[in-house]
């Protein structure tokens, strides 16, 4: 009985090093598939114009005066410009998540123009709601006109929600369409 304990001895402590062995490699796989998934969030189309090249497009404020883009932005800051639609159940989504973004970063470390597209019969009441509803700051958005959201993401596509993300030189960094965390979280690591 002895010599048969000690026959099994080795070959369960085999049998746990290739568990362990695979567990590592099946972890090792899965980060380099994140790291995949993450480098290819951001859209592959061309990236946005400069903001120096866009930050004379007319906005409309909440309180309905239009002024050029630039008020917007203050130089020397990182810029995150985000179109959205009230009625839009991916920008829903994305909502909290930029809001969470603005509260991190504050109005020091980024500028945030949250640009509403295509609620046009929606008063600035209901607007307001669909902010507060998510955590946004009813000052923190301007409505765009739909016919420029091409000037602005240098695209035809006029997908949203649509997030572009410019560094502190105006410099587009990425783009992404559509609703995706991965890429949010990404933009944000990018302000970092």
């Amino acid at each position: 009985m002895i010599t048969f304990r000690s026959d099994l001895r080795p070959k369960r402590r085999w049998r746990r090093v290739g568990w362990i062995a695979a567990t590592i490699f099946v972890v090792l796989i899965g980060l380099v598939g994140l790291r995949v998934l993450a480098m290819r969030s951001f859209d592959r189309g061309p990236l946005p114009p400069k903001l120096s090249e866009i930050e004379g497009l007319p906005v409309s404020l909440p309180d309905g005066k239009r002024v050029p883009l630039r008020q917007l932005i203050r130089p020397g800051l990182p810029t995150l410009v985000s179109f959205w639609a009230s009625w839009c159940p991916p920008c829903q989504m994305e909502a909290p998540k930029i809001a969470a973004l603005r509260t991190k970063m504050g109005p020091d470390r980024l500028n945030l123009v949250y640009l509403n597209v295509r609620d046009p019969s929606s008063s600035r009441q209901d607007l307001n709601d669909f902010l507060d509803s998510y955590g946004m700051r009813a000052d923190s958005y301007a409505v765009l006109d739909d016919g420029l959201i091409g000037k602005m993401t240098n695209s035809g596509n006029k997908s949203i929600p649509r997030t572009m993300l410019f560094d502190s030189a105006g410099r587009p960094v990425g783009t992404i369409t559509g609703y995706n965390p991965i890429a949010l979280d990404r933009m944000e690591g990018l302000i970092d």
